[in-house]
C-alpha cells in the first residue's frame, strides 16, 4: 500500500496512542458528547475540549497542513535486591504534552511540561513555524474512538507498596542461590510502569489509552576455581498487580 508521509504520520500518531484508526472508520466514531471514559481522561490532565482546540488552532496558525496532540503521564518505581536485602528504590514521572505539526514534508515538533492554556498555546505556536502560510484551519467536530480496555484493573501499580513488592524479588534471589552451588551474588531488580495517553489531532479525533507494565531482571554472578562468569535476564509484562499475584510459577 503506497501511503504518502502525511497519511502515514497520522496513522503512526494514533497507532502510539494505543490503536490503529483506518479511514473506513472514521464516520462510526462521530459522537455529540464526549463519553465518561473521555471526560476521565481530560480530567487526569486536567484540559477540556475547548482547550484541545485552541492549541490545535495555535499549532495550525500559519498554514500547516495537519496538527496532533500526544499527552502522557508515566510514572515509575523500581526497586533493587542486593546481598538478599532491598537496598534501594526510585521514582520518577513523565507529564506533558508533544505538539506536532506538519506541512508537506516538514515536521514542527514542541513539548511543554506545564499544561496551562498558556504554555501549551506558546509550544503550539513554535510547532507552526514549520509552515509559512495563510492560516486556513477551523476547528473539527470533536469524534472519539474508544479503544480496547487491555487491562481490567483491580490493583494499581500506583497504589502498590514497595512492602508488596519485595516478595517477588527475594523469591527470585532464593531460586537463582538454590539452582547452583556456584552462584555467589544475585541482584534482583522490579520496575512497574503505568501510563496515561491522550491523543487528539486537527481533524477531531480523540482517543485515550492505559498502559501498565512490571519488568522483572535478575543478574546472577557464578565462581568456579577463580573463574568469574556473570548472566542477566528480564521479563516484561503488560499487566496490573492483581494479576501479576493470581497466577504465581515456580518458573523463573
Amino acid at each position: 500500500m503506497d501511503l504518502k508521509r502525511r497519511e502515514f504520520i497520522k496513522i503512526s500518531g494514533i497507532t502510539a496512542a494505543g490503536t490503529v484508526i483506518l479511514p473506513p472508520l472514521f464516520s462510526s466514531c462521530r459522537k455529540t458528547l464526549l463519553s465518561d471514559n473521555a471526560e476521565s481522561y481530560l480530567s487526569h490532565f486536567e484540559v477540556t475540549s475547548g482547550m484541545l482546540q485552541k492549541v490545535i488552532s495555535a499549532a495550525m496558525e500559519k498554514g500547516a497542513d495537519y496538527a496532533d496532540l500526544y499527552f502522557e503521564h508515566t510514572l515509575n518505581n523500581t526497586g533493587a535486591l542486593e546481598d538478599g536485602k532491598v537496598n534501594s528504590a526510585y521514582s520518577n514521572i513523565s507529564y506533558g504534552v508533544g505538539i506536532r505539526a506538519l506541512k508537506g514534508d516538514q515536521t514542527g515538533y514542541a513539548y511543554s511540561e506545564d499544561l496551562l492554556l498558556d504554555a501549551m498555546v506558546k509550544a503550539a505556536r513554535t510547532a507552526a513555524n514549520i509552515a509559512d502560510a495563510s492560516p486556513g484551519y477551523s476547528p473539527a467536530d470533536i469524534r472519539e474512538f474508544q479503544p480496547q480496555n487491555y487491562y481490567s484493573v483491580q490493583n494499581s501499580w500506583e497504589k502498590t507498596s514497595v512492602k508488596d513488592k519485595i516478595p517477588f524479588m527475594q523469591r527470585m534471589n532464593d531460586k537463582i542461590f538454590e539452582a547452583d552451588k556456584r552462584v555467589s551474588k544475585v541482584n534482583v531488580y522490579l520496575s512497574d510502569n503505568t501510563s496515561y495517553i491522550l491523543f487528539y489531532n486537527s481533524e477531531g479525533l480523540m482517543t485515550w489509552d492505559y498502559r501498565p507494565m512490571v519488568a522483572l531482571a535478575g543478574v546472577c554472578i557464578m565462581e568456579d576455581n577463580g573463574r568469574i562468569e556473570n548472566f542477566y535476564v528480564s521479563r516484561s509484562y503488560r499487566m496490573e498487580y492483581e494479576l501479576m499475584t493470581k497466577k504465581p510459577t515456580d518458573k523463573i
